[in-house]
């Protein structure tokens, strides 16, 4: 007697139901995109019970006739692929005729539809057709779902509690109403409406579900041959402690990869602070062929043709939409309501981000354009600080006539003193990571030859990498010596390196050059500036001890040249006017 037996129709349909069905979520989700492929303009979805007990989506699509209904409730029954190679050719979001069998299989199905001539509802439990009668209603489709689950006790007891399966009910809502701004959605959770959002623009959806988020910018489209890039993304300052905030789809279908988050914040770059997530909603569309999005049951998944592209133009994407921001000016006011009580604000004003360039992870000012006029041209543009910045803001010009001979430094960070019009907060590491690139940029440091050289072992790769960038390293100041090994492998021995590193960095440094170089991920365009983010570890850090000469050497090079940021776009110091500190205290 054969072990291996055939399983019952009526198992494998309930095991097939159970990889498209999973939660309420996974059948709103599928219900509203039957919705949307009937080319609905209105769809409302009601829950109860988090969607375990009841869920409901009406919308005012196509409908359908008597005999579309008795057939979509089939497995694969779909109007949408007629042979194999259409699924590589898809531009509506079911195709598989999948979705209302699996429901209908594993629970208590009512479906009203009217094709704008004959209404007809029709009941189905645990997949089996109750009854088929005719009924009223306008052109559309409502499909009722009850008691999710109800003969698969087991699948329906690791169910999440209501609140939980109620949540994520919610984020599926608000994608769709994220992807589909056109279309007006009315969502309720028991009796009460959660959602009723009109038809309106991405701007208005997304104020709607991250009300939050005070700046924001639709990002500057992209479009290739073969893909095109558009959405929107948050200021640097509005984060989150994790990445619920960002929201990817490809051709308008919600998609989990968390290399699209990483390319999406490497975009940022230094704009982050560790540990913080922007918001972004970005849309990706692509001729059919060139993704495959049938790798997944619940297509949460889908395959690029050419992800490297891909990844490197998001981010691409998103450092040129950040030149739209504002940086920030600090004000302090009264609090009207609370007159015991202070508050200080943060408010966009005249610096813009357009004044800045990203690159490779790290934001280089504009005044930098003669440094990497050779490589990247087009992307610098003229700065004038005199036309650009008022006294006022965030970043003032310091008055030039003299550096101040008192100043304290607070929590190993802050020099503060007093200026000629107002009070002067300096974060000293900022400054002397600006310093140390103007130094670079131009020229203007010495090398040091090092007593005892620096031996530094490296694999194949690297020692390869080494030899290619000789020429390079030593336009910079480092004179090393590379020996080959017995084993093949090979040692660098730095003799000299630019004054503008420590030499306990050095070697970490000089590896971290390598490694840039290494990754096949978006080679650096110049050893230039990897050099200039590298040099910053050499600058003062929080906790350092600065003595009076090196205060005043800080101070002296921002005055001099007018710095504003740090080379990550951050800022270097912030200015508190008297005439607005005698405003806080009423002396006007």
């Amino acid at each position: 007697m054969s072990v291996i037996k055939k399983l019952p129709q009526e198992v494998v349909s309930k095991i097939a139901a159970g990889e498209v069905v999973i939660n309420p979520a996974s059948v709103v989700k599928e219900l509203v995109e039957n919705s949307l492929d009937a080319n609905a303009t209105s769809i409302e979805v009601q829950i109860r019970n988090g969607g375990k007990s009841y869920i409901k989506v009406s919308d005012n699509g196509i409908g359908m006739s008597k005999d579309d209904m008795l057939i979509a409730i089939d497995r694969f029954t779909t109007s949408k692929i007629a042979a194999l190679e259409d699924i590589y050719n898809i531009y509506s979001y079911g195709f598989r005729g999948e979705a209302l069998s699996s429901i209908a299989e594993v629970s208590r199905l009512i479906i009203i539809s009217s094709d704008g001539d004959i209404a007809h509802r029709l009941e189905v439990i645990g997949g089996k057709i109750i009854k088929i009668t005719e009924t009223h209603r306008e052109r559309g489709t409502t499909v009722e779902v009850y008691d999710l689950f109800f003969n698969i006790p087991a699948r329906r007891k690791f169910l999440s509690s209501e609140k939980v399966e109620t949540r994520m009910v919610t984020e599926i809502i608000e994608k769709f109403m994220l992807v589909q701004p056109s279309v007006s959605f009315v969502f309720k959770i028991e009796d009460e409406i959660v959602y009723n959002a009109s038809k309106g623009s991405l701007e208005d959806r997304f104020s709607l579900i991250f009300p939050e988020v005070k700046e924001f910018s639709l990002i500057e489209p992209f479009q290739s041959e073969i893909m095109q890039i558009s959405g929107i993304i948050s200021s640097p300052q509005y984060t989150r402690r994790n990445r619920s905030g960002q929201i990817f789809f490809v051709n308008k279908r919600f998609v989990m990869d968390n290399l699209l988050n990483l390319s999406f914040e490497r975009g940022y770059g230094e704009a982050l602070a560790q540990g913080e997530h922007p918001y972004g909603v970005i849309f990706l569309d692509f001729l059919p062929d060139k993704i495959d999005v049938n790798i997944h049951p619940q297509k949460l998944q889908v395959k690029f043709s050419d992800p490297q592209n891909v990844y490197n133009e998001i981010a691409r994407t998103v450092r040129t939409t950040l030149r739209k921001f504002s940086f920030f000016q600090m004000s302090i006011s009264k609090n009207s309501e609370e007159e015991e009580k202070y508050s200080s604000e943060i408010s966009n004003q005249n610096l813009k981000a357009e004044n800045y360039q990203h690159t490779d992870s790290e934001w280089y000012p504009n005044q930098f354009k003669n440094l990497y006029q050779k490589e990247t041209p087009q992307t610098y543009r003229p700065y004038e600080p005199s036309s650009s910045i008022s006294q006022n803001l965030l970043l003032p010009q310091l008055n030039e006539k003299s550096l101040p001979r008192e100043f304290i430094i607070l929590k190993d960070r802050y020099i503060v003193f007093e200026d000629l019009d107002g009070l002067v907060i300096i974060d000293f590491h900022a400054a002397h990571e600006r310093i140390i690139y103007e130094q670079l940029k131009e020229n203007k440091f010495e090398t040091v030859q090092l007593l005892i050289p620096l031996q530094i072992k490296l694999g194949k790769s690297f020692l390869q990498l080494s030899r290619q960038l000789t020429d390079e390293f030593k336009k910079y100041g480092f004179d090393f010596e590379i020996k080959t090994l017995e084993d093949g492998n090979g040692e660098v021995v730095i003799k000299q390196i630019p004054s503008i590193l420590k030499v306990t960095d050095a070697s970490n440094v000089f590896l971290e050059i390598l490694e840039e170089y290494r990754i096949p991920f978006e080679k650096p365009k110049g050893l230039t500036y990897v050099l200039a983010s590298k040099a910053c570890k050499s600058a003062v850090k929080t906790g350092d001890k600065l003595s009076h000469d090196e205060v005043q050497q800080i101070i002296k090079e921002i005055k001099s040249k007018n710095l504003l940021t740090c080379p990550h776009g951050r800022p270097i110091m912030m200015k508190l006017s008297f005439s607005q500190l005698d405003s806080f205290f009423e002396r006007i």
